[in-house]
């Protein structure tokens, strides 16, 4: 199995999961299209994963990492954290893998969050958003 149908199967396990879903393409509304592209790690357990870019911009356009809301930095405390944790005998850890993807979008947040997918073997291409 090559690289495109390994990232096409992620894909497939996305909207199967219900972490991505199909839209129509609905013209009423402003839509924001994602960039994506694999990233490839052969030494990770998840071999293939997409990666959006919410940096891109369009020409006279803001990215949407630009629209967001800024966070306070949290890299500060880190060090706190880390002390707090070996401050006792026993630690408690948890594996988060896939967390993020867990995160539900509001409804009317999903056209900023779409990305087009080709389904190989065939010219079409889906629209897809994160649910």
């Amino acid at each position: 199995m090559g690289k495109f149908e390994e990232y096409q199967d992620v894909l497939d396990l996305w909207l199967s999961e219900k972490i991505i879903e199909e839209v129509n393409d609905n013209k009423e509304n402003f839509v924001h299209y994602l960039p994506h592209r694999p990233v490839i790690k052969e030494n990770s357990t998840s071999k293939i994963r997409p990666a959006f870019d919410a940096s891109a911009r369009t020409k006279g356009s803001p990215s949407l990492n630009d629209c967001l809301e800024k966070d306070p930095n949290f890299i500060e405390v880190i060090p706190t954290i880390l002390n707090r944790f070996r401050k006792y005998k026993i630690g408690v850890i948890s594996d988060i893998e896939k967390a993020f993807l867990q995160i539900g979008v509001r409804e009317q947040d999903r056209d900023f969050l779409c990305g087009m997918i080709e389904k190989i073997g065939t010219t079409l291409k889906s629209i897809v958003t994160f649910v």
